[in-house]
């Protein structure tokens, strides 16, 4: 189940700590804003106090830096994500169709995966792997 939440909304907390009391597992995915990844990986922690079931994964500067870092293009971690990532993308975008919006990120994250790219990107390489390890495949 994929859900798009205010990472530091109430609601949040309500479904990670339902989901992880049925003993699921928590793959929560962030944009690591201005600041460093770790830290905005433990704020959430501490914000919504994760035990071992979740997984929390910050995307730096923002979601786009996985589409940006794909295909290879430049300024993929480049702060803030205006002038980096999403800059990057949406000339990538522009010079194929038109600017780029948030709408467009799954297409353009399952064209970067299509080819390939994804792997790049050590966030993706984390997801992959909680993702695994969620259906059991590590246990």
């Amino acid at each position: 189940m994929v859900l798009h939440l205010p990472v530091c909304s109430a609601k949040m907390t309500r479904i990670v700590r339902a989901h992880l009391g049925s003993g699921r597992r928590v793959v929560i995915l962030v944009d690591a804003e201005l600041g460093r990844a770790g830290e905005r990986e433990r704020s959430v922690r501490e914000k919504h106090r994760l035990g071992g079931g979740a997984e929390v994964i910050a995307v730096g500067p923002c979601m786009e830096a996985l589409a940006c870092t794909a295909p290879g293009l430049r300024g993929c971690r480049d702060k803030p994500c205006s002038r980096g990532p999403v800059r990057a993308v949406n000339e990538y975008w522009r010079r194929r169709r038109r600017d780029c919006e948030k709408c467009f990120l799954p297409q353009l994250l399952l064209e970067a995966d299509g080819a390939g790219g994804l792997e790049k990107a050590e966030e993706f390489r984390r997801l992959l792997e909680a993702v695994s390890k969620a259906c059991g495949k590590w246990s």
